[in-house]
């Protein structure tokens, strides 16, 4: 049987109150695009048998596939898999060889395990079991009858997987896909084209052309805070030459585009700047005022950053502007710490203390207060130094604060990518 629709169903109480981010419907949604399969619904219920038998069983009757993820703990409140296996009609057998696997995982903590734990390795009759390489919590797949009046012998597949992010994913992506790709009609390719410097609205109406004439492939743009995306996904029937139908949609947005284009692919900008970094052998630091470490922050969340970052000086204060990083009196007195001099002798001065190929610098009114009738909330001076000398950009930021520094951590990785394109 060929698994075309399906509906994903988180469970926890912890997601209805919003204690714990659902980013498990996110994760399962893309992986549902790329194996063809539509999801037309998420949905969160919360540790009540009665509603999470009535939501399973609804959508059951809309979609050929339901996954469920959480509720799989030894707890109480753990009642997914109970609650599933009852709605299919099937009763939960001990299986031997999960309570080993959740046995050995205790050694290796060097912990003896819960009694509790023990309800874990009650899995329904006959499913499929998939085994948990980063937890306790076995998962599951399963048939369930769901008859219709169009297909009397109509059967829906369950699949359970656990709800920390860390174990699911690994289950779906080593156990659970390939068992679904098999069941799958068709499949769908995407490929992702990430811009900076253009907003979302200008992006589509430079290719509104090729938006209108989508058929297959499909293009759908996506914003984020400073910066915006298309994706580009073909479908591709079981049975179909595999045509690549991607790429010459890509070559009229790279004509279009042009260097906007930071990404064809999932890089983040930050990982954009550092493989050029790395690629053309090149250190780099950062003197930051408004943004306070954030671009620092966001750098060394790459793997490896130590490789080309060598430090940084959170100059938030004029004295720390002028004793470290050489900011003249004359400039700070004069112009202020948010001017074009101050980012340039920010710049000049951290690639000087700092002993670096580049230096990156940011200074600006992030709000909400601070703001004067020549420097309003928003402004920001980026300033980027090397044996080249010294560009000083200028830029204007919507937003509140938080979007204000973050859109200007962006402009700092950025113009390290465009120095670096061009050399």
């Amino acid at each position: 049987m060929s698994i075309n629709s399906a509906e994903i169903i988180c469970v926890g109480t912890e997601l209805l109150m919003g204690h714990t981010l659902n980013t498990n419907s996110a994760f399962l949604a893309r992986e549902l695009v790329s194996l063809g399969i539509s999801s037309y619904r998420q949905i969160v219920v919360g540790d009540n048998h009665e509603r999470l038998a009535e939501q399973i069983k609804e959508s059951a009757s809309r979609a050929d596939l339901v996954i469920l993820t959480g509720g799989l703990g030894p707890t109480t409140d753990d009642i997914t898999m109970g609650v599933a296996a009852s709605v299919a009609g099937k009763e939960l057998v001990f299986d031997e060889e999960s309570f080993q696997n959740m046995s050995e995982y205790f050694r290796r903590l060097c912990r003896n395990m819960p009694k509790s734990n023990r309800k874990q390795a009650m899995l329904p009759e006959g499913a499929t079991i998939l085994k948990n390489n980063n937890g306790t919590a076995p998962g599951a797949i399963f048939e369930y009858a769901c008859p219709s009046d169009q297909d009397p012998d109509r059967v829906v597949h369950f699949v359970l997987l656990p709800g920390p992010p860390s174990e699911m994913k690994l289950m779906f992506t080593e156990q659970a896909r390939p068992v679904l790709e098999k069941m799958s009609d068709s499949k769908f390719v995407t490929k992702f084209v990430h811009l900076f410097g253009i907003g979302e609205s200008d992006a589509a109406e430079r290719i509104s052309d090729l938006i209108d004439a989508q058929t297959n492939p499909t293009i759908a743009p996506y914003a984020a805070e400073g910066e915006c995306m298309f994706r580009v996904t073909q479908r591709i029937g079981k049975d179909e030459e595999e045509k690549d139908l991607i790429t010459p949609i890509i070559d009229v947005m790279k004509e279009r585009f042009g260097q906007c284009i930071y990404e064809i692919g999932t890089r983040p900008l930050k990982q954009v700047a550092y493989d050029l970094l790395l690629e053309k052998n090149k250190t780099v630091s950062f003197a930051e005022s408004c943004t306070a470490g954030m671009v620092s922050s966001e750098f060394v969340d790459i793997p490896g950053a130590s490789q080309v970052f060598m430090g940084s000086v959170v100059s938030y204060g004029n004295k720390v502007k002028s004793n470290l990083l050489g900011v003249s009196d004359d400039v700070l007195d004069n112009l202020g710490a948010v001017s074009r001099e101050c980012a340039q002798e920010m710049a000049e001065g951290a690639r000087k203390l700092l002993g670096t190929d580049i230096a990156v610098s940011i200074t600006g009114i992030a709000g909400p207060t601070g703001e004067s009738a020549v420097k309003p909330v928003g402004l920001v001076y980026l300033a980027l130094a090397d044996e080249k000398g010294t560009e000083v950009k200028e830029v204007h930021l919507s937003g509140n604060r938080s979007r204000v520094r973050h859109v200007a951590v962006l402009h700092a990785f950025n113009m390290i990518r465009m120095r670096l394109l061009h050399e």
